[in-house]
């Protein structure tokens, strides 16, 4: 398939469970995002950069201000 940039949108339905949707809903909030598709278009860029950069061996690890460990997970889990 050839992907061109264009202005041109293509509209895309997705059914969410009222559990999901109301995650959509606050991080809408939390993010101050102006639509859900926003925040489903930021997801996306994010997901796309981490699948192809880390490696599923890999361990993601987020750390505090002092640099000490606060929580560690293999990739593979979030990579499945």
């Amino acid at each position: 398939m050839d992907i061109t940039k264009t202005n041109t949108k293509q509209r895309v339905q997705f059914d969410f469970s009222p559990e999901a949707l109301q995650r959509l809903e606050d991080l809408k909030t939390k993010m101050d995002a102006p639509t859900k598709a926003e925040i489903i278009r930021n997801a996306l860029k994010i997901y796309e950069w981490f699948a192809t950069q880390v490696d599923p061996n890999y361990i993601v690890e987020i750390q505090n201000q002092e640099g000490k460990a606060i929580f560690r997970i293999p990739a593979r889990v979030l990579l499945s």
